[in-house]
């Protein structure tokens, strides 16, 4: 199917799914409707998301597709890695696809990443020290830890997941997303692609609603001023058990042989 058919078949679906929804709360608010009549037509409306979010999928591909076109010669393992060098700290796969789509609108399947990793490996097992690899991060007895990407260049110890860490990772996801606006370093600006992650994961993570639909781009920055400050405010209370663990783990595998400090010792 065509774009142009695509977004005309997005058109018609949204033109479905209010309707539903618009017959949906005029059922709910009748007491003669049966709850199992309710139930249906919200199936109904799931359907209809469904078919929405293909159709948005299908969209998100197209445009990533011409937007490489525009962009030739520009590897995937680059631009993973300068993902990687925005956010700073290790990346789950599902975060960074999203993360690639909002932030640079490419469309990266999450589960490419695991034949990039073997492809990276293979690449420095050639030329161990010509450039950076994304490689697993480690765990705290040096195996990989394959649902974590890294940057080879990055040091040891924060290539290093301990029990700790996979909370600090939320929370540092919040900050590299919601800049510091508390240091003048953000604007009031109108919202971006990003701010959908932002305000997901601050619903789940430190339980702040999104601001109201709708926001004036300065409330949008009051509401990032915080979500900055809460989250900064609970990677304090963390902060130094996880630090801790992994210089401790970093020491430990200091003296592994170069090959296993990237890519992991046997398990």
């Amino acid at each position: 199917m065509s774009v142009s058919g695509t977004r005309a078949e997005l058109v018609t679906t949204l033109e479905e799914i209010l309707e539903l929804q618009r017959r949906l709360v005029a059922a709910a608010r009748s007491s003669k409707v049966p709850v199992t009549d309710l139930v249906a037509q919200v199936s109904a409306v799931e359907r209809l998301d469904d078919r929405r979010d293909d159709l948005l999928a299908e969209l998100r591909r197209e445009a990533s597709k011409d937007l490489r076109q525009a962009r030739p010669g520009v590897p995937v393992r680059e631009i993973v890695l300068r993902a990687l060098t925005e956010l700073r700290w290790p990346q789950n796969a599902a975060f960074l696809a999203e993360y690639l789509w909002a932030a640079h609108q490419l469309q990266v399947d999450s589960r490419a990443f695991a034949p990039l990793r073997r492809d990276e490996q293979r690449a420095w097992e050639r030329a161990p020290g010509s450039r950076a690899f994304v490689a697993p991060a480690l765990s705290e007895d040096g195996t990989a830890n394959p649902r974590w990407l890294t940057s080879s260049a990055w040091s040891l110890e924060r290539r290093i997941i301990t029990s700790h860490t996979a909370d600090m990772l939320d929370l540092q996801k919040i900050l590299s997303l919601a800049g510091r606006p508390e240091a003048g370093e953000d604007v009031a600006r109108p919202w971006r692609a990003t701010d959908a992650l932002l305000e997901r994961y601050a619903a789940q993570v430190l339980k702040i609603d999104p601001p109201p639909a709708g926001s004036s781009p300065q409330q949008a920055l009051a509401w990032r001023v915080k979500v900055n400050a809460e989250a900064r405010r609970r990677v304090g209370e963390i902060r130094h058990d996880d630090e801790k663990a992994r210089q401790k783990a970093a020491a430990r595998l200091e003296d592994l042989p170069g090959r296993e400090r990237i890519w992991g010792r046997a398990a």
